[in-house]
């Protein structure tokens, strides 16, 4: 019990920050969930986000029918944000694009939150990196590989671009309750990969 104590008290507590269009939505949303269920500091912030907005109505109705009690007003993404986060985590990856271009020497610590959070993201990132490989050899040799290749690229294509968390704007109560659900799956991943991360750093 002392040492399972002492891993607790060595955890390393991270700045997170969520990234999203306008930080009313779905940033913010992901923003009160994690806090509610962590010691990380988290914060959230838009692309295209004014100052000081509050939450959209539908999320913060949301977010009150699940006892989260949560007072924000957004902000948009800076250099100082960029560099207080030891990790992005963007909604789409449109978001994530967009920082990687403006905020390069940050890159390495953004993704989006499906990409980080999904254990088989990368296997299917790295499998469909040698299938462009080998589409290219067979290009020179063999045709029927060339359509079985293809198509085996098209599937992980697929599967790769499926890493956007649903946009609520606009819609009704059942699409923020979608929204809230949606990113309550993957921030439980996010929380296990990071107690999992922590534990192989301190044990």
């Amino acid at each position: 019990m002392k040492e399972a104590s002492l891993v607790m008290e060595a955890i390393k507590i991270m700045n997170i920050l969520f990234v999203c269009t306008g930080n009313t939505c779905r940033s913010p949303m992901a923003q009160a969930i994690l806090q509610r269920k962590t010691n990380h500091h988290v914060q959230s912030a838009g692309i295209f986000a004014g100052q000081g907005s509050p939450a959209s109505e539908g999320a913060s109705q949301v977010l009150r029918q699940q006892g989260i009690s949560y007072d924000h007003q957004s902000q948009p993404v800076t250099k100082e944000l960029m560099e207080w986060a030891d990790l992005v985590l963007t909604m789409t990856q449109q978001h994530r694009d967009m920082l990687k271009q403006n905020y390069s020497e940050y890159g390495t610590k953004v993704f989006t939150l499906k990409e980080y959070t999904a254990s088989d993201y990368e296997q299917v990132w790295t499998a469909l990196k040698e299938a462009y490989a080998q589409l290219e050899e067979a290009k020179l040799t063999d045709s029927d590989e060339k359509e079985r290749l293809s198509h085996k690229i098209k599937q992980l294509e697929d599967i790769v671009q499926k890493v956007d968390v649903s946009d609520p704007f606009g819609g009704n109560h059942m699409t923020y309750q979608k929204t809230y659900e949606e990113l309550d799956k993957y921030l439980a991943l996010l929380i296990k990969k990071l107690e999992n991360i922590d534990k192989r750093d301190f044990l």
